[in-house]
Protein backbone atom coordinates (compact mmCIF):
# COMPACT_ATOMS: atom_id res chain seq x y z
CA UNK A 1 0.00 0.00 0.00
CA UNK A 2 2.79 2.70 1.09
CA UNK A 3 4.83 1.34 -2.35
CA UNK A 4 1.40 1.92 -4.13
CA UNK A 5 1.28 5.72 -2.78
CA UNK A 6 4.72 6.09 -3.03
CA UNK A 7 4.46 5.56 -6.99
CA UNK A 8 1.39 7.81 -7.36
CA UNK A 9 3.15 10.69 -5.75
CA UNK A 10 6.03 10.13 -8.06
CA UNK A 11 3.12 10.07 -11.21
CA UNK A 12 2.19 13.30 -9.95
CA UNK A 13 5.80 15.33 -9.14
CA UNK A 14 6.68 14.07 -12.48
CA UNK A 15 3.73 15.34 -14.24
CA UNK A 16 4.04 18.67 -12.55
CA UNK A 17 8.17 19.09 -13.50
CA UNK A 18 6.84 18.48 -16.68
CA UNK A 19 4.37 20.91 -16.97
CA UNK A 20 7.02 23.34 -15.27
CA UNK A 21 9.46 22.23 -18.31
CA UNK A 22 7.21 23.12 -20.72
CA UNK A 23 6.28 26.24 -19.29
CA UNK A 24 10.23 27.58 -18.95
CA UNK A 25 10.98 26.30 -22.12
CA UNK A 26 7.72 27.90 -23.73
CA UNK A 27 9.24 31.19 -21.95
CA UNK A 28 12.91 30.89 -23.01
CA UNK A 29 11.55 30.05 -26.48
CA UNK A 30 9.41 33.36 -26.38
CA UNK A 31 12.42 35.39 -24.98
CA UNK A 32 15.08 33.48 -27.34
CA UNK A 33 14.89 35.62 -29.96
CA UNK A 34 14.68 39.99 -30.31
CA UNK A 35 12.55 41.59 -32.69
CA UNK A 36 14.32 43.91 -35.53
CA UNK A 37 13.56 47.49 -34.61
CA UNK A 38 11.13 49.66 -36.78
CA UNK A 39 13.83 51.52 -38.52
CA UNK A 40 15.49 48.28 -39.78
CA UNK A 41 11.89 46.73 -40.93
CA UNK A 42 11.84 49.71 -42.93
CA UNK A 43 14.46 49.28 -44.83
CA UNK A 44 13.98 45.49 -45.39
CA UNK A 45 12.09 43.85 -47.80
CA UNK A 46 10.66 41.27 -45.59
CA UNK A 47 10.10 40.64 -41.70
CA UNK A 48 11.72 38.60 -39.64
CA UNK A 49 13.15 37.91 -35.96
CA UNK A 50 17.06 37.54 -35.27
CA UNK A 51 17.46 35.10 -32.49
CA UNK A 52 19.73 36.76 -29.15
CA UNK A 53 22.81 36.58 -29.06
CA UNK A 54 23.93 33.60 -27.60
CA UNK A 55 22.23 31.32 -30.45
CA UNK A 56 24.08 33.24 -32.79
CA UNK A 57 27.37 32.68 -31.26
CA UNK A 58 26.29 28.95 -30.21
CA UNK A 59 26.10 28.65 -34.43
CA UNK A 60 29.12 30.63 -35.39
CA UNK A 61 30.93 28.36 -33.12
CA UNK A 62 29.36 25.08 -34.34
CA UNK A 63 30.65 25.98 -37.68
CA UNK A 64 34.01 25.79 -36.48
CA UNK A 65 35.48 27.76 -39.65
CA UNK A 66 38.41 29.62 -37.67
CA UNK A 67 40.49 26.84 -36.67
CA UNK A 68 41.96 29.03 -33.64
CA UNK A 69 38.55 29.07 -31.77
CA UNK A 70 39.16 28.70 -27.75
CA UNK A 71 37.18 26.56 -25.94
CA UNK A 72 35.87 26.39 -23.33
CA UNK A 73 33.64 29.85 -23.96
CA UNK A 74 32.53 30.38 -20.47
CA UNK A 75 35.20 31.27 -18.63
CA UNK A 76 34.85 30.79 -14.66
CA UNK A 77 36.52 33.71 -13.79
CA UNK A 78 34.48 36.36 -15.52
CA UNK A 79 30.57 36.52 -15.30
CA UNK A 80 30.23 37.42 -18.99
CA UNK A 81 28.95 34.74 -20.92
CA UNK A 82 31.18 34.02 -24.00
CA UNK A 83 34.51 35.93 -23.43
CA UNK A 84 36.22 35.18 -26.69
CA UNK A 85 33.21 35.95 -28.97
CA UNK A 86 30.84 38.71 -28.95
CA UNK A 87 28.49 40.15 -31.81
CA UNK A 88 29.87 43.26 -33.26
CA UNK A 89 27.04 44.16 -35.24
CA UNK A 90 23.79 42.54 -37.41
CA UNK A 91 22.94 43.53 -40.95
CA UNK A 92 19.34 42.91 -42.58
CA UNK A 93 19.75 41.16 -46.15
CA UNK A 94 17.63 40.46 -48.49
CA UNK A 95 18.50 36.31 -47.80
CA UNK A 96 18.92 37.05 -43.92
CA UNK A 97 21.09 38.30 -41.93
CA UNK A 98 24.73 39.11 -41.93
CA UNK A 99 26.10 39.04 -38.38
CA UNK A 100 29.30 40.20 -38.06
CA UNK A 101 31.14 39.24 -34.63
CA UNK A 102 34.70 39.75 -32.71
CA UNK A 103 37.32 36.58 -31.04
CA UNK A 104 40.47 37.21 -29.40
CA UNK A 105 42.96 35.25 -31.17
CA UNK A 106 46.93 34.78 -30.28
CA UNK A 107 48.39 37.84 -28.97
CA UNK A 108 48.75 40.55 -30.49
CA UNK A 109 46.49 39.93 -33.37
CA UNK A 110 42.66 39.67 -33.26
CA UNK A 111 40.14 38.19 -34.96
CA UNK A 112 36.84 38.95 -36.74
CA UNK A 113 34.26 36.67 -38.78
CA UNK A 114 31.33 37.57 -41.18
CA UNK A 115 28.62 34.99 -40.51
CA UNK A 116 25.58 34.51 -43.12
CA UNK A 117 22.37 33.63 -41.45
CA UNK A 118 18.58 32.56 -43.40
CA UNK A 119 15.46 34.15 -42.43
CA UNK A 120 14.70 31.40 -40.01
CA UNK A 121 18.18 32.10 -38.02
CA UNK A 122 19.90 29.46 -39.06
CA UNK A 123 23.16 30.00 -39.92
CA UNK A 124 24.83 29.13 -43.43
CA UNK A 125 27.94 30.49 -43.59
CA UNK A 126 30.61 31.97 -41.17
CA UNK A 127 34.28 33.66 -42.80
CA UNK A 128 36.94 34.12 -40.75
CA UNK A 129 39.15 37.16 -41.29
CA UNK A 130 42.17 38.30 -39.80
CA UNK A 131 41.11 42.03 -37.99
CA UNK A 132 45.01 43.64 -37.29
CA UNK A 133 47.35 43.01 -34.60
CA UNK A 134 48.74 45.10 -32.19
CA UNK A 135 52.73 45.86 -33.33
CA UNK A 136 54.85 47.90 -31.09
CA UNK A 137 57.18 48.46 -33.85
CA UNK A 138 56.58 48.49 -37.93
CA UNK A 139 59.71 45.93 -37.34
CA UNK A 140 57.42 43.32 -36.38
CA UNK A 141 55.20 43.99 -39.63
CA UNK A 142 51.70 45.15 -38.08
CA UNK A 143 48.31 44.48 -39.75
CA UNK A 144 46.27 47.86 -39.03
CA UNK A 145 42.22 46.61 -38.43
CA UNK A 146 40.26 45.82 -41.08
CA UNK A 147 37.36 48.39 -41.90
CA UNK A 148 34.12 46.88 -43.46
CA UNK A 149 32.20 49.13 -46.05
CA UNK A 150 28.88 48.15 -47.12
CA UNK A 151 28.05 49.16 -50.90
CA UNK A 152 24.31 47.84 -50.38
CA UNK A 153 22.12 45.42 -48.97
CA UNK A 154 24.43 42.93 -51.13
CA UNK A 155 27.43 44.51 -51.55
CA UNK A 156 30.63 45.35 -49.00
CA UNK A 157 34.28 44.93 -49.27
CA UNK A 158 37.26 45.06 -46.53
CA UNK A 159 40.37 47.51 -46.62
CA UNK A 160 43.67 46.93 -44.74
CA UNK A 161 46.84 48.42 -44.24
CA UNK A 162 49.66 46.66 -44.26
CA UNK A 163 53.71 46.95 -43.00
CA UNK A 164 55.99 44.87 -44.93
CA UNK A 165 59.67 44.49 -43.34
CA UNK A 166 61.95 44.20 -46.20
CA UNK A 167 65.00 43.69 -44.35
CA UNK A 168 66.29 39.49 -43.68
CA UNK A 169 66.05 37.93 -40.02
CA UNK A 170 69.78 38.63 -39.63
CA UNK A 171 69.61 41.93 -40.17
CA UNK A 172 67.04 42.75 -38.04
CA UNK A 173 69.47 41.37 -34.87
CA UNK A 174 71.61 43.97 -35.25
CA UNK A 175 69.23 46.90 -35.62
CA UNK A 176 67.44 48.88 -33.25
CA UNK A 177 63.31 48.80 -32.95
CA UNK A 178 62.30 51.34 -35.63
CA UNK A 179 65.25 51.56 -37.94
CA UNK A 180 63.95 48.68 -40.70
CA UNK A 181 63.40 49.33 -43.80
CA UNK A 182 59.35 48.65 -44.28
CA UNK A 183 56.92 49.41 -47.11
CA UNK A 184 53.30 50.01 -45.96
CA UNK A 185 50.67 48.26 -48.79
CA UNK A 186 46.93 48.54 -48.56
CA UNK A 187 44.51 46.05 -50.26
CA UNK A 188 40.87 45.56 -50.73
CA UNK A 189 38.87 42.87 -51.03
CA UNK A 190 35.49 42.39 -52.18
CA UNK A 191 32.65 40.77 -51.09
CA UNK A 192 28.94 40.10 -52.15
CA UNK A 193 25.78 37.64 -50.71
CA UNK A 194 23.92 36.10 -53.55
CA UNK A 195 20.04 35.25 -53.63
CA UNK A 196 20.80 31.95 -51.19
CA UNK A 197 22.71 34.08 -48.24
CA UNK A 198 26.19 32.63 -49.34
CA UNK A 199 28.97 35.11 -49.08
CA UNK A 200 31.01 34.77 -52.25
CA UNK A 201 34.17 37.38 -52.41
CA UNK A 202 36.78 38.42 -55.18
CA UNK A 203 40.85 38.14 -55.10
CA UNK A 204 42.47 40.65 -52.65
CA UNK A 205 43.95 43.48 -54.92
CA UNK A 206 46.26 46.21 -53.68
CA UNK A 207 45.31 49.52 -53.99
CA UNK A 208 46.63 53.20 -53.60
CA UNK A 209 46.97 55.01 -50.89
CA UNK A 210 45.06 58.07 -51.75
CA UNK A 211 42.27 55.59 -53.01
CA UNK A 212 42.69 54.05 -48.88
CA UNK A 213 42.44 56.87 -47.18
CA UNK A 214 39.14 58.28 -49.21
CA UNK A 215 37.64 55.53 -48.76
CA UNK A 216 37.28 55.78 -44.81
CA UNK A 217 36.47 59.64 -45.53
CA UNK A 218 33.31 59.21 -47.41
CA UNK A 219 30.32 61.05 -46.39
CA UNK A 220 29.58 64.68 -45.44
CA UNK A 221 32.67 66.33 -43.47
CA UNK A 222 31.00 69.99 -42.00
CA UNK A 223 32.73 73.37 -41.66
CA UNK A 224 34.42 73.59 -38.20
CA UNK A 225 36.60 76.73 -38.51
CA UNK A 226 38.03 79.31 -40.60
CA UNK A 227 41.12 81.28 -40.24
CA UNK A 228 42.36 84.17 -42.45
CA UNK A 229 44.72 87.24 -43.24
CA UNK A 230 44.69 89.94 -45.09
CA UNK A 231 46.02 93.20 -46.04
CA UNK A 232 49.35 94.26 -43.58
CA UNK A 233 48.10 92.67 -40.89
CA UNK A 234 44.61 92.09 -40.21
CA UNK A 235 44.03 88.55 -38.65
CA UNK A 236 40.17 86.91 -38.97
CA UNK A 237 38.57 84.04 -37.25
CA UNK A 238 35.36 82.23 -37.46
CA UNK A 239 34.78 80.00 -34.76
CA UNK A 240 31.18 77.61 -34.31
CA UNK A 241 30.31 77.43 -30.13
CA UNK A 242 27.60 75.19 -30.18
CA UNK A 243 24.99 76.04 -32.80
CA UNK A 244 25.91 78.97 -32.79
CA UNK A 245 28.77 80.87 -35.13
CA UNK A 246 30.77 84.19 -34.06
CA UNK A 247 33.48 86.16 -36.09
CA UNK A 248 35.95 88.20 -34.82
CA UNK A 249 38.94 90.30 -35.77
CA UNK A 250 42.55 91.77 -34.86
CA UNK A 251 44.71 94.35 -36.31
CA UNK A 252 47.79 96.44 -35.49
CA UNK A 253 47.50 100.11 -34.73
CA UNK A 254 49.58 102.21 -33.29
CA UNK A 255 52.34 99.52 -32.97
CA UNK A 256 49.86 97.60 -31.05
CA UNK A 257 46.61 94.74 -32.21
CA UNK A 258 43.64 95.38 -31.47
CA UNK A 259 40.59 93.00 -31.88
CA UNK A 260 37.41 93.82 -33.55
CA UNK A 261 33.90 92.05 -33.95
CA UNK A 262 32.48 91.19 -36.84
CA UNK A 263 28.60 91.15 -38.18
CA UNK A 264 27.36 88.08 -39.49
CA UNK A 265 24.00 88.40 -40.99
CA UNK A 266 21.91 85.72 -42.10
CA UNK A 267 23.09 84.95 -45.34
CA UNK A 268 26.89 84.14 -43.62
CA UNK A 269 25.48 81.95 -41.29
CA UNK A 270 23.51 80.31 -43.57
CA UNK A 271 26.78 79.63 -45.75
CA UNK A 272 28.80 78.82 -42.85
CA UNK A 273 25.90 76.46 -41.33
CA UNK A 274 25.92 74.97 -44.64
CA UNK A 275 29.89 74.71 -45.91
CA UNK A 276 30.73 70.91 -46.81
CA UNK A 277 33.11 68.43 -48.11
CA UNK A 278 31.10 65.54 -49.54
CA UNK A 279 33.57 62.73 -50.54
CA UNK A 280 31.43 60.47 -52.73
CA UNK A 281 30.86 57.00 -53.36
CA UNK A 282 33.31 56.99 -56.30
CA UNK A 283 36.25 58.87 -54.25
CA UNK A 284 35.25 61.89 -56.17
CA UNK A 285 35.29 65.66 -53.71
CA UNK A 286 32.77 68.23 -53.91
CA UNK A 287 32.98 71.58 -51.82
CA UNK A 288 29.59 72.00 -50.97
CA UNK A 289 27.06 74.69 -49.70
CA UNK A 290 24.07 72.72 -48.61
CA UNK A 291 23.15 70.98 -51.46
CA UNK A 292 24.63 73.09 -54.32
CA UNK A 293 28.61 72.26 -55.30
CA UNK A 294 30.95 74.84 -55.80
CA UNK A 295 34.47 72.30 -56.59
CA UNK A 296 33.93 69.28 -57.89
CA UNK A 297 37.33 67.24 -57.91
CA UNK A 298 37.24 63.79 -59.87
CA UNK A 299 38.99 60.59 -58.40
CA UNK A 300 42.64 60.53 -60.11
CA UNK A 301 43.93 57.78 -57.98
CA UNK A 302 47.73 58.42 -59.30
CA UNK A 303 47.87 62.43 -58.36
CA UNK A 304 45.95 65.43 -58.07
CA UNK A 305 44.17 67.98 -59.87
CA UNK A 306 46.57 71.05 -60.55
CA UNK A 307 45.56 73.51 -62.95
CA UNK A 308 48.51 76.79 -62.07
CA UNK A 309 49.22 79.60 -64.30
CA UNK A 310 52.79 79.67 -63.24
CA UNK A 311 55.56 77.32 -61.59
CA UNK A 312 53.87 76.42 -57.98
CA UNK A 313 57.02 78.33 -56.28
CA UNK A 314 55.69 81.33 -57.84
CA UNK A 315 52.97 81.48 -55.44
CA UNK A 316 53.54 83.34 -51.87
CA UNK A 317 50.41 81.43 -50.28
CA UNK A 318 48.11 77.90 -50.51
CA UNK A 319 50.53 76.43 -52.88
CA UNK A 320 54.09 74.14 -51.65
CA UNK A 321 56.76 74.21 -53.81
CA UNK A 322 56.37 70.79 -54.82
CA UNK A 323 53.15 69.98 -56.03
CA UNK A 324 52.65 68.46 -59.37
CA UNK A 325 50.13 66.41 -61.29
CA UNK A 326 51.53 62.81 -59.27
CA UNK A 327 51.46 64.60 -56.47
CA UNK A 328 49.59 62.97 -54.28
CA UNK A 329 50.69 63.02 -50.17
CA UNK A 330 53.46 65.75 -48.63
CA UNK A 331 54.58 65.74 -45.34
CA UNK A 332 51.06 63.67 -44.56
CA UNK A 333 48.82 65.79 -46.46
CA UNK A 334 46.85 64.42 -49.26
CA UNK A 335 46.79 67.25 -51.77
CA UNK A 336 43.86 66.76 -54.28
CA UNK A 337 43.63 69.70 -56.13
CA UNK A 338 44.63 73.64 -56.29
CA UNK A 339 44.02 76.00 -59.18
CA UNK A 340 44.48 79.92 -59.65
CA UNK A 341 42.67 82.33 -62.21
CA UNK A 342 39.50 80.92 -60.95
CA UNK A 343 36.55 82.87 -62.00
CA UNK A 344 35.06 85.37 -59.63
CA UNK A 345 31.35 83.47 -59.41
CA UNK A 346 32.34 80.02 -58.47
CA UNK A 347 34.42 81.01 -55.17
CA UNK A 348 32.25 84.18 -54.63
CA UNK A 349 29.52 82.15 -52.53
CA UNK A 350 32.03 80.88 -50.06
CA UNK A 351 34.72 83.53 -49.80
CA UNK A 352 33.38 85.75 -46.44
CA UNK A 353 36.81 86.46 -45.34
CA UNK A 354 38.89 88.01 -47.91
CA UNK A 355 36.00 89.00 -50.36
CA UNK A 356 38.94 88.71 -53.49
CA UNK A 357 39.75 85.09 -53.55
CA UNK A 358 40.94 83.69 -57.09
CA UNK A 359 42.44 80.69 -56.41
CA UNK A 360 41.93 77.78 -53.98
CA UNK A 361 44.06 74.58 -52.79
CA UNK A 362 42.09 71.72 -51.56
CA UNK A 363 43.87 68.98 -49.15
CA UNK A 364 43.43 66.63 -46.35
CA UNK A 365 45.49 66.17 -43.32
CA UNK A 366 46.17 62.72 -42.27
CA UNK A 367 47.48 63.62 -38.92
CA UNK A 368 44.97 66.51 -37.65
CA UNK A 369 41.98 64.07 -39.22
CA UNK A 370 40.48 67.19 -40.73
CA UNK A 371 40.34 68.82 -44.86
CA UNK A 372 41.95 72.04 -45.57
CA UNK A 373 40.55 74.52 -47.85
CA UNK A 374 42.52 77.64 -48.81
CA UNK A 375 41.20 79.92 -50.96
CA UNK A 376 43.53 82.61 -51.54
CA UNK A 377 44.55 85.97 -53.74
CA UNK A 378 47.05 84.38 -56.18
CA UNK A 379 49.27 87.40 -57.13
CA UNK A 380 49.56 88.44 -52.76
CA UNK A 381 49.41 87.22 -49.66
CA UNK A 382 45.55 87.37 -48.92
CA UNK A 383 44.12 84.03 -47.90
CA UNK A 384 41.75 82.07 -45.95
CA UNK A 385 41.92 78.14 -44.40
CA UNK A 386 38.57 76.80 -43.60
CA UNK A 387 38.88 73.48 -41.78
CA UNK A 388 36.74 70.90 -41.83
CA UNK A 389 36.65 67.99 -39.24
CA UNK A 390 36.47 64.84 -40.30
CA UNK A 391 33.61 63.11 -37.86
CA UNK A 392 34.61 59.23 -39.70
CA UNK A 393 37.20 58.86 -37.87
CA UNK A 394 36.80 55.87 -34.79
Amino acid sequence: MVLIKYLCLMVILSLWGCQENQEHDASREATATQEISSEQKKDSIFITEIPKDSILIAQIISTKSYKDFIEPWRMPENRSEYDYLQITQKKIVPSGVIVESFSYGSAPCENFQISSFNKNGKIIQTLPLLLGCDCPSDCEGCAERKTIHWLDDTRFFIKQRDVIVLNTNEELASLDIDECDTKVIYTKKDFSINANGKIEYQQEEEIFEKQALLIDLQGKHHLSSISGFSGANTMYDYLQKGDTWIAEGSSIHQARREPFDIELDAEDISVLQGLQISVQKDLSVDVMVNDTSIISIPFNPGGMRIELSQKPEAYIMGVPDSLSPSTTLINDVLYLATKDEVEENILAPIDLVIGIADAYTLAYNVLENQFELTLFYADCCDNAIYLFKNQNIY
